[in-house]
């Protein structure tokens, strides 16, 4: 997605500079057509990224967000509390070291176009929230770049975001999850601070499934998404005497759509290091000993009931004020005693994850299948206001890739590759490299604002190389 700006910003020069009015064959003469925003390239965080995008069945942290709808309910092995989050803030650059042909266009993209695409930029952030075996998310992408000209270049910005909500089951071996992807465009005039011309925003649902038998070394994960149509919320277009809706020079398409999508992968890790630990709950392991304290408080409460029914009038009062007492230091000891357990039981699962090897290979494998859209042309048609038709059938994009750490407990390191379809009827399929890496850093939490001495943070770059298409990437994020 991130990519798409930078064929935007290349492209759009020509087509700015010079609004298309020819009712030529080959250009767009009507608004009676979709822009398809196919992410053929991997846009995504940092890990998800430098394993080719293969993390259907990982599908951990805020970065399975984007892959896999289960993702926010997927409890890592590091995960000790009822109570979990994860933070994940991303930007990358695709295209900064040459031109960027996004569309896949191949042999036939326009040069001139290709050879400018190096303005552009695409960030991440996402936040995922756990409680004991449900978990909530939101992510966010946002793809900018210029459609330069000689003078007050149009921008276009597009944001797609998921809102999503997991369950896990059978102490998290079994997890689903639900939600909605949210696409939105908006063509500004006078770069991207200015006024906006239109704006478009759609909403589907999706749905996806991890299973992760416990104490195997291998997963499996699925997830569907609806295709989305995001219609006009508000415009300042202008339409000409033939009923032609056009802004900043060019002609607008109806909609902007993004086809429906089945992702299916699995993971397999080698070494001593376990990948699919039981999840243990500590408020399950607690629950045992609270039971056996409400048993007790509901025992002495019948009791006080009975010496206060069996005691004098006179004396009543007196003894009810001595019994309170007596329960509330009964209670206070009782609450010390659970919480007791349950910083034990944290303080044990710590132990048990922090003692684990950290020796291991993790290979990721899958397969996305990516649906056709009817009568859309592509972000380069677009620009260039050409009618060319894009997405008439079914694209298949395998994807592989593998994690490892060279340095333990230092430096996680992951490589991979995946073919991109192209959507075009006479295109052809390309091979992109990708690369990755993370590195920790030191303990940063002042006044505890994020979390406790064992939260650590991390930097991870990526790079994604392929023929016509770079990318480079760098984030923050939580080190485990």
């Amino acid at each position: 997605m991130v990519a798409a700006l930078g064929a935007l910003a290349g492209r759009t020069k020509q087509a700015a500079a010079a609004p298309v009015t020819t009712t030529s064959p080959s250009q767009l003469t009507n608004n009676n057509y979709s822009l398809e925003f196919f992410q053929g390239p991997v846009l995504a965080s940092n890990r998800v990224t430098g394993l080719a995008g293969a993390y259907t069945a990982v599908a951990e942290g805020t970065e399975g967000a984007s892959v896999n709808a289960a993702a926010p309910a997927v409890r890592q092995a590091y995960s000790t509390h009822w109570f979990d989050y994860d933070i994940d803030l991303g930007i990358s650059f695709p295209g900064a070291y040459g031109g960027t042909d996004y569309d896949n266009r191949g042999d036939k993209a326009d040069p001139t176009t290709v050879a400018r695409v190096n303005h552009f930029l695409h960030g991440e952030a996402g936040l995922a929230l756990q409680f004991g075996e449900l978990g909530v998310s939101v992510t966010t992408e946002l793809l900018q770049y210029s459609l330069t000209s000689a003078a007050d270049p149009p921008s276009l910005s597009y944001v797609r975001g998921h809102v999503l909500a997991g369950y896990g089951f059978f102490h998290n071996q079994i997890v689903l999850g639900a939600g909605v992807r949210i696409v939105a465009l908006q063509l500004t005039d006078g770069g991207l601070t200015g006024k906006p011309l239109i704006t478009m925003a759609g909403v589907s649902p999706e749905a996806g499934i991890v299973w992760k038998p416990q104490n195997y070394n291998i997963r499996f994960g699925g997830t569907a998404r609806a295709p989305v149509s995001a219609s006009a919320l508000s415009s300042d277009a202008t339409t000409d005497a033939m009923g032609v809706r056009r802004a900043s020079g060019f002609i607008l398409p109806t909609n902007v759509v993004q086809p429906w999508e089945l992702e299916g992968g699995m993971a397999l890790q080698l070494g001593p290091r376990p990948l699919n630990p039981p999840f243990v709950n500590p408020r399950d392991r607690v629950r045992t000993i609270r039971q056996h304290i409400e048993r007790a408080r509901a025992f002495r409460a019948r009791e006080m009931a009975a010496a206060l029914t069996a005691a004098p009038a006179s004396e009543r009062p007196a003894l009810q004020e001595q019994l309170h007492r007596e329960e509330a230091a009964r209670r206070l000891v009782e609450e010390a005693r659970a919480s007791a357990a349950e910083d034990a039981l944290v303080q044990e699962l710590k132990a048990r994850y922090a003692n684990w090897p950290r020796e291991r290979i993790l290979l990721v494998a899958s397969l996305l299948i990516a649906g056709a859209s009817s009568n859309a042309v592509a972000i380069e048609g677009f620009l260039n206001q050409n009618q060319e038709r894009v997405g008439e059938s079914v694209s298949i994009m395998p994807r592989v890739g593998l994690e490892s750490e060279p340095i333990p407990n230092w430096v996680s390191a992951r490589a991979g590759t995946y073919i991109e379809a192209s959507r075009f009827s006479d295109g052809n399929a390309r091979q992109h490299f990708t690369f990755g890496a993370d590195v920790k850093l030191i303990h940063f939490s002042p006044w505890g604002i994020f979390g406790d001495k064992d939260q650590v943070w991390r930097v991870s770059g990526v790079a994604d190389l392929a023929p016509r298409y770079s990318n480079i990437g760098l984030a923050v994020g939580n080190w485990h």
